[in-house]
């Protein structure tokens, strides 16, 4: 039992000890360049998710039912009945809740309710 273990000390330090190579930072090339922020901003018309996906910093559905990055403020932000939401302001009807489902929408009117299950 002694052997074993002096024998895999005497394999296994010399590994532990020597830590790699050592390689120049320049010799290291990535695989993937790294873009600027603004390189990864979605243009006008492009789908988004919020303002920050955008490079005209404004995503919205322009009454219409898919959020999209709008090309400025004359655009309305608001979007159309059963698109998803999570307030009040971004639907045209102003009524963003579950009609008793799981998931907000923007729903038609006050008199879908707001509860979700």
């Amino acid at each position: 039992m002694k052997r074993q273990s002096l024998f895999l000390a005497l394999l296994v330090l010399p590994l532990l000890a020597c830590g790699g190579v050592d390689v120049a930072s320049e010799d290291v090339t990535p695989d993937t360049e790294m873009g600027s922020v603004e390189s990864q901003l979605q243009p006008n018309w492009a789908s988004c998710s919020g303002d920050a996906d955008c490079v005209s910093n404004r995503c919205g559905c322009n009454g219409g039912t898919s959020r999209v990055c709008l090309p400025g403020p004359s655009y309305p932000k608001q979007c159309g009945n059963w698109t998803a939401c999570t307030s009040d302001s971004q639907c045209t009807s102003n009524w963003c809740g579950c009609n008793g489902g799981q998931v907000k929408t923007c729903l038609p009117n006050s008199s879908y309710p707001k509860t979700c299950t």
